[in-house]
């Protein structure tokens, strides 16, 4: 089952394929987060640019959730996702730390292009484990269940 989370930009007025128009008429493409499980792991899709803003806020927000609600398995999905900046980066970096610290954890599911730069730049994507594989990345987490 997917569940919509978030969807980027408060301000938007129009919707068209998935990009946002705000009001001061720029294209605008905030992040959409869609929530999905499979076995033990909750996958988070991401949609968009994972940079400061509301769309950030929201996903901050939700992998805090995750981390609130016990011990948590959580694979973040970038496959979507076209910039990321230090904002982005930073909320995976405390999500990450926290759930480790808590038992859980945090991979990274396909970064591509300039995302994957960055975390290359960053040398993040040698800290956080990263997979271009979902049912590898499912398997890698302790007690995962491997089925994409």
């Amino acid at each position: 089952m997917r569940q919509l989370i978030a969807s980027g930009n408060p301000d938007a007025k129009h919707s068209l394929n998935g990009r946002r128009i705000s009001r001061g008429g720029e294209a605008f493409m905030g992040l959409q987060i869609t929530k999905r499980v499979s076995g033990s792991v909750t996958i988070l899709d991401l949609q968009g640019r994972m940079i400061i803003g509301s769309g950030n806020d929201a996903m901050a927000l939700e992998l805090r959730k995750l981390a609130e609600a016990g011990p948590s398995e959580v694979l973040v999905n970038l496959a979507g996702v076209a910039q990321i900046d230090s904002s982005g980066i930073s909320t995976l970096v405390r999500s990450f730390v926290t759930l480790e610290r808590q038992g859980g954890g945090l991979k990274i599911l396909n970064p591509t292009g300039h995302v994957r730069e960055v975390l290359e730049l960053t040398r993040l994507i040698q800290s956080i484990p990263a997979f271009t594989d979902e049912a590898k990345a499912i398997a890698a987490f302790r007690g995962g269940v491997a089925h994409a």
